[in-house]
């Protein structure tokens, strides 16, 4: 034995180059036991089958999952001999295995960012709704890149979209997913960004509900359109999203109009206006004639009122004029009656004496001149006698 022993240390580089070169990488499934993150940085677990199990590390920038004791996963790890003497897998890649598992992990990272509010409606955008500049993250060889392009040409040509390739399933598929958001925000000018993915089980979509795509999604100045998957397929990227999609075909119909139906829609609205125009327009005219009709009518209206006007100030006049000519002739036929002349005229006479008219005999004087005037003419008396002739004269003229 002496000259040929090696030590320990070197015992331990020898088996880990011999590893190393034997299984550089191994992927190995099992179930996950004992989980524990120390430091905040470093990650342990076991991983199990019904016989045996085996130590694993890694660090926790590596895990892109949530992991809980009982989890099935599958690991690419390399093996390697510690100096501690301790056999483990340097884990590089987690992916989970099994519905359960996935199940699981899809739970708790949702209650995850439920807390920190990464889904809240009151922080969704709206899309634009003419978009002309569109990133597109997704693979080109899958059904659902074919679909989605073909759906935008038929309803809205002309649109520019740009595309980044990545796997959309696989442990490197979230990574890729992640920086193409990223690079699509930092060095494009996109009006929407569209992520999608065609259907398959809960292990193929996995990729969609991994923390760092959901991340990235959320941080995105530029509105997210996501559709992963068949219409019953939620991951937690299209929960994270501005709009879901149901499917790809979807997520096109989303994110332009149809050219045909916004036609439509055009042809109807014009037709829209151009009957409530003719309705203002006949309204109008309707309210014109009624103008024109109340016009007409007051007018004639007014010359009827100012023709009876007319005609009762002419008889009003007439009826003054004829009130006025019998006030006149009752005065004329007043003063007529009044006349001497008149009264001269019936027999009567006017005696003055001294040229002073007289109306008793007590104002006759004795001797002196009478003047009897007549109706024609007059007669003048000398009177001589004496007093008592006087008297009987005076009883005479009293007859």
């Amino acid at each position: 034995m002496g000259n040929d022993a090696i030590t320990v240390s070197e015992f331990n580089s020898l088996l880990n180059q011999t590893l190393t070169f034997a299984y550089p990488e191994v992927v190995v499934e099992g179930e996950v036991s004992s989980f524990k993150i120390n430091q905040s940085k470093w990650i342990f677990f076991d991983l199990k089958d019904e016989h045996n199990l085996v130590g694993c590390f890694m660090t926790i920038y590596q895990l892109k999952t949530e992991l809980e004791d009982g989890m099935l996963i599958r690991v690419k790890a390399t093996p390697q001999l510690t100096k501690w003497g301790k056999f483990s897998l340097t884990v590089k890649e987690v992916e989970l295995a099994g519905e359960g598992s996935v199940k699981r992990a899809f739970e708790m990272l949702k209650s995850k960012f439920e807390k920190e509010g990464l889904f809240l409606e009151d922080r969704k955008r709206e899309l634009p709704l003419y978009p002309q500049r569109v990133g597109l993250v997704t693979s080109n060889q899958a059904a659902a890149f074919n679909d989605f392009i073909t759906i935008l040409e038929d309803r809205w040509s002309g649109l520019d979209v740009e595309h980044i390739q990545v796997q959309v399933q696989g442990p490197s598929a979230p990574d890729q997913i992640s920086k193409a958001i990223e690079h699509m925000n930092m060095f494009g000018s996109y009006d929407v960004l569209v992520v999608i993915r065609g259907g398959g089980s809960a292990e193929d979509l996995q990729a969609f509900n991994s923390e760092e795509v959901v991340r990235a999604i959320y941080a995105s100045n530029i509105p997210t359109l996501v559709a992963i998957g068949h219409e019953d397929d939620i991951t937690l990227s299209e929960l994270a999203a501005d709009v879901r999609g149901a499917t790809p075909t979807d997520a096109a119909r989303r994110l332009v109009p149809d050219k045909n139906e916004l036609l439509e829609k055009i042809g109807a609205i014009q037709l829209r206006n151009f009957n409530m125009l003719e309705g203002i327009s006949a309204k109008g005219r309707s309210v014109l004639d009624s103008f024109y009709y109340s016009i007409e009518a007051r007018i004639n209206n007014m010359r009827h009122t100012a023709a009876d006007s007319h005609t009762r100030s002419i008889n009003s006049i007439d009826r003054h004029m004829q009130a006025v000519l019998s006030v006149i002739q009752l005065q004329r036929k007043l003063l007529k009656s009044l006349d001497p002349s008149a009264i001269l005229s019936r027999g009567y006479s006017i005696t003055r004496v001294n040229g002073k008219v007289i109306k008793s005999s007590d104002e006759y004087i004795s001797g002196a001149e009478l003047m009897i005037q007549l109706h024609k003419g007059q007669i003048n008396i000398k009177a001589d006698a004496g007093e008592k002739d006087a008297k009987r004269q005076q009883t005479e003229l009293r007859f």
